[in-house]
């Protein structure tokens, strides 16, 4: 039998762009081509998303209102200990603008005005070569459940779990989320790219997913009334 083709989770990226427009074209150039973007406008907005929500990419201007984004950077990698990949947009071309951006941890600098076909590539690359680094050892763990995400390997104490496709994404992305709520939205955003084909389908496939973990002994995903779910955090005591 042929090995099961991967479904990738789509890949998540926050723009942090005070300007309205640019904002608003980032924003649609990137869902047409199958991401899932969110806006913030200042570096308040964005910590606070950084904190709560996992992605696999920021694009980040640097003339923020409040804390610019030399400042935000730094928090990222400083106080959040976050590696996630940053693509600098921003008119300041000089050399020690370049050189102040890639010292406080930006991955890739860009000028304005730029083209949005220049930022899709270079966002692709990022990801890509983050994902690299990454994925052959990538392994997400929550108390006795572990998936291996390069091999869609999914264990609970070492006893191997067969999931679809769509209970896999799920999995993976209540796993990234380490615990903390995973809105309704994000999860239907992630499993079909749009509009869900029924108003209960997101719940039918969570009822699968708590069907096959519950076989081989973990209940641990909560329902968060009107929210979203979660792990839930007695899942990980011993």
């Amino acid at each position: 039998m042929p090995p099961r083709k991967k479904q990738q989770i789509p890949y998540t990226v926050l723009i942090v762009e005070d300007e309205l427009a640019i904002a608003e074209n980032l924003l649609l150039a990137l869902e047409g081509e199958g991401f899932i973007a969110d806006v913030a406008r200042d570096a308040t907005a964005a910590l606070e998303r950084l904190g709560h929500e996992p992605y696999d990419l920021v694009l980040l201007d640097i003339g923020l209102p409040g804390m610019d984004g030399y400042g935000l950077l730094r928090q990222m990698r400083e106080g959040l200990q976050l590696s996630t990949p940053v693509l600098m947009l921003t008119a300041r071309a000089t050399l020690e603008d370049k050189s102040l951006g890639f010292s406080s941890g930006a991955d890739d600098y860009l000028v304005k005005p730029f083209a949005l076909e220049e930022v899709l590539m270079r966002s692709r690359a990022l990801i890509r070569r983050s994902r690299q680094l990454s994925d052959t050892a990538f392994v997400l763990d929550y108390g006795p459940l572990r998936y291996v995400v390069a091999d869609q390997l999914v264990t609970v104490d070492g006893r191997e779990i067969k999931l679809s496709r769509k209970n896999l994404m799920i999995l993976e992305l209540l796993l990234r989320y380490g615990g903390r709520v995973v809105p309704r939205r994000r999860l239907e955003e992630y499993l079909w790219q749009g509009e869900p084909p029924s108003a209960e389908a997101l719940r039918s496939q969570m009822h699968l997913l708590r069907k096959a973990l519950s076989a081989h002994g973990f209940d641990g995903i909560e329902t968060v009334h009107s929210i979203g779910w979660r792990l839930a955090p007695n899942a990980i005591q011993p």
